[in-house]
């Protein structure tokens, strides 16, 4: 029999407060204005928080893997500001915001950890902004490549940059030949000096 654990800090939650779940790239975890009753927790897989701008475009406004949460901004609203949407097929743990709540007052070891991994995706979030701040597509993606790796595809990857799949191929195309990356195969690269 294999067994799942949840991450901490949410390890220390009732089992009645977390949930498994699993989905396909595409699906929809949550939508905005629907009742924020639940954060999500990832194990496997990448989702994605968007939302439409005033013109209909869809505007990504986080991402997150393995080992880091979305919905966290809703613990103390009504409402759920985005929709999460998995961008590959992932799984991971609905979390009952009404337990998270109740353990933050009542659970100080909880709440430490619980301020420990959103600090840690603070970093991570603003560490992303910079990255998008660079206007030299080669230099975006060898500076993405250097801090996050490529989790996904390489559409997946170029969206999650801001560039078209064709601009973040030439960027590649060009960091190769200048041995800044290796091609590990089709659509997979890594900076030079990773693992």
């Amino acid at each position: 029999m294999i067994l799942i654990m949840i991450a901490a800090p949410f390890d220390q939650l009732p089992a009645a407060a977390v949930a498994r779940f699993t989905c396909d790239a595409g699906d929809i975890l949550f939508r905005a204005d629907a009742p924020a009753d639940h954060l999500i927790a990832i194990d496997a897989g990448q989702l994605v928080l968007v939302r439409l701008s005033p013109e209909g475009n869809r505007v990504m406004i986080a991402q997150a893997g393995p080992g880091q949460t979305l919905g966290e901004a809703s613990l103390f609203t009504d409402r759920y500001h985005y929709d999460c949407v998995a961008r590959s097929p992932a799984s991971g743990w609905r979390i009952a915001a009404s337990a998270i709540r109740a353990a933050l007052v009542t659970d100080p070891d909880f709440a430490l950890a619980m301020v420990q991994t959103l600090a840690r995706q603070v970093r991570t979030e603003r560490l992303r902004c910079e990255i998008m701040s660079i206007r030299s597509a080669e230099a975006r993606v060898l500076a993405a490549l250097r801090a996050f790796g490529q989790p996904g595809t390489l559409t997946a990857f170029a969206d999650s940059l801001g560039l078209s799949q064709e601009a973040c191929s030439r960027a590649m195309a060009g960091l190769v030949r200048h041995g800044r990356i290796e091609r590990l195969g089709r659509g997979r690269y890594r900076a030079i000096g990773q693992g």
